[in-house]
């Protein structure tokens, strides 16, 4: 059930923020963090999907990634930007690729996609 997923949406802009957890909060539990350090402190194995914002106030959101992959992290991860992903960095690894400005419905059809390999490996 969906209710209970937990999603860590990382996003230093408090008005994306609060819009993309008023997208999010119905159908799950989010909880927030502003910065790269907040994040890769906040993302422990209750957290079943990770939002990362590409640029943070500390830190790129990719760097994020490699660390909570470093720290031994297998939650899934999708990264947000405001930049075409033909001009982000290539990534050895696959990496989800979410792009601002996005409605509702593409954002959840996004966290569905990810967590779906989640939910069928239960």
């Amino acid at each position: 059930m969906t209710a209970e997923k937990i999603i860590l949406l990382v996003e230093d802009n408090d008005d994306l923020a609060s819009l993309y957890q008023h997208y999010l909060i119905n159908a799950y539990r989010v909880r927030l963090a502003q910065t790269g350090k907040e994040a890769i402190r906040k993302a422990t194995p209750a957290v079943d999907l990770i939002i990362l914002d590409y640029k943070l106030p500390d830190m790129l959101g990719t760097d994020v990634y490699d660390q909570l992959r470093a720290n031994g992290s297998t939650t899934p991860v999708v990264l947000i930007s405001g930049s075409d992903p033909e001009s982000l960095p290539d990534r050895a690894d696959p990496v989800t690729w979410l792009t601002k400005p996005f409605y509702k419905e593409k954002l959840h059809n996004t966290v569905q996609k990810e967590l779906s390999p989640t939910e069928e490996s239960v």
